[in-house]
């Protein structure tokens, strides 16, 4: 019996399709390219600020010797830095590890929790150049009303990658009945071949190869391009989109403080830090919250990192009485909704993150790769576009006929 094949489809359809990727290609692949080459740039920007910041991040542990009380560290930093306003204390379990004191974006410091020396950060210019490649991926580097214009575009550009790959894989396909030479010319590079018939191998096995890659990463990148993809994961589990994005997604439920006798007096930070460390032995840091000094108070919100293949698996949130001690509720991965864990996940599938090193070093070659789909595809474009210019009998001048004519 002969073997059951898919229909042959017919050359109007096969050409609306391929018509269709070529011109998806065309719009879409410069900032394709660029969205492509930051992503790769920024990939191990953590890896990165670390490793320049090796020098102050980790510190000698003297034998015998404590540590200095948390308060302290804070006072003291503020004696030698007095313009620095720092909102958190981040404390790593790791007895070389420097702590450090944040200030939202003005910047960071590094504490001996020995000494109490403070330290600038030695990454602050790749700092700024890696956050300014992270908004040239994110909004082509437009600023103030021009970064929704930026991030629409980036947006439109993830969706036509999603077309380009499903457009692809139908051009890709030879045509029914395809022996097997037909099969292998698209998976395995030929040897020997140049100009647009090198380029179109190129583009054939290194399309087919990264395809499933390319298409997640540009999939999850569609999700949070577009409020409709935001609302699209939760309503996928019936919930409600949260209206926060970003970390404010991640709140987790008011608590209220309860009452107590008047004029108390917080506890210091060493026996915050002290209760969260003894419910979580595990733990890898803690960031304690440095309160103000004006306001009402309110429960801390101290943060305790345990380890997980990406951070916000990993994150658990304390409502903690700053009076008592006592933890009020706890907010954690296994505590957040189906559709917010949805969400987060596809945010670090992007990046690969949400399979540990493997799945960021795939995702990063395949977006290197990826460069080389927007080359061969605009060389293969030109090609064509020479050859309908031959055939119409309006060929190109060689170089030499220009300079004669000029």
């Amino acid at each position: 019996m002969a073997p059951v094949s898919r229909p042959r489809a017919s050359g109007t359809a096969r050409e609306i399709v391929f018509w269709t990727h070529l011109a998806s290609g065309l719009v879409a692949g410069l900032v394709v390219a660029v969205m492509s080459a930051t992503g790769v740039a920024i990939a191990f920007e953590h890896e990165v600020l670390a490793f320049l910041d090796r020098g102050v991040a980790r510190v000698a542990a003297p034998d015998g010797e404590k540590r200095l009380p948390l308060d302290a560290l804070v006072a003291g930093a503020a004696t030698q830095r007095p313009g620095f306003r720092p909102t958190l204390l981040l404390v790593p379990s790791c007895p070389t590890g420097a702590f450090e004191l944040r200030s939202g974006r003005e910047g960071a410091l590094y504490v001996d929790p020995y000494s109490g020396a403070v330290s600038d950060p030695r990454s602050g210019a790749a700092h700024e150049i890696l956050h300014t490649l992270e908004e040239w991926h994110r909004w082509l580097g437009l600023e103030g009303r021009g970064q929704a214009v930026g991030k629409l575009v980036t947006g439109v550009c993830n969706a036509a990658l999603v077309l380009l790959c499903l457009t692809g894989l139908w051009v890709w396909l030879p045509r029914l009945p395809a022996n097997r030479p037909a099969w292998t010319r698209r998976l395995w590079f030929r040897r020997g071949l140049e100009g647009p018939a090198r380029d179109r191998s190129w583009h054939d096995v290194v399309g087919f190869w990264t395809l499933p890659v390319l298409a997640l990463l540009a999939g999850t990148a569609v999700v949070f391009s577009f409020e409709w993809g935001h609302r699209l994961v939760f309503a996928a589990f019936g919930e409600e989109a949260p209206t926060a994005r970003g970390p404010g997604m991640l709140a987790g439920p008011p608590v209220s403080l309860p009452d107590g006798p008047p004029g108390r007096t917080p506890l210091p930070l060493e026996a915050i830090h002290a209760a969260a460390a003894a419910r979580h032995p595990g733990h890898e840091a803690i960031a304690l919250p440095l309160a103000p000094t004006a306001g009402p108070v309110r429960p801390l919100d101290v943060v305790v990192f345990e380890p997980a293949p990406f951070q916000t698996r990993g994150r658990v949130q304390l409502k903690t009485d700053p009076f008592t001690g006592e933890v009020l509720s706890t907010f954690g991965w296994a505590d957040r909704s189906v559709g917010t864990r949805a969400r987060v996940l596809i945010r670090f599938l992007h990046t690969g993150e949400a399979l540990g090193w493997p799945g960021r070093i795939v995702a990063v070659a395949v977006s290197a790769l990826s460069l080389l789909l927007v080359y061969t595809g605009f060389t293969l474009s030109w090609a064509r576009f020479r050859r309908w210019r031959a055939r119409r009998g309006r060929t190109f001048p060689k170089s030499e006929e220009v300079r004669a004519a000029s």
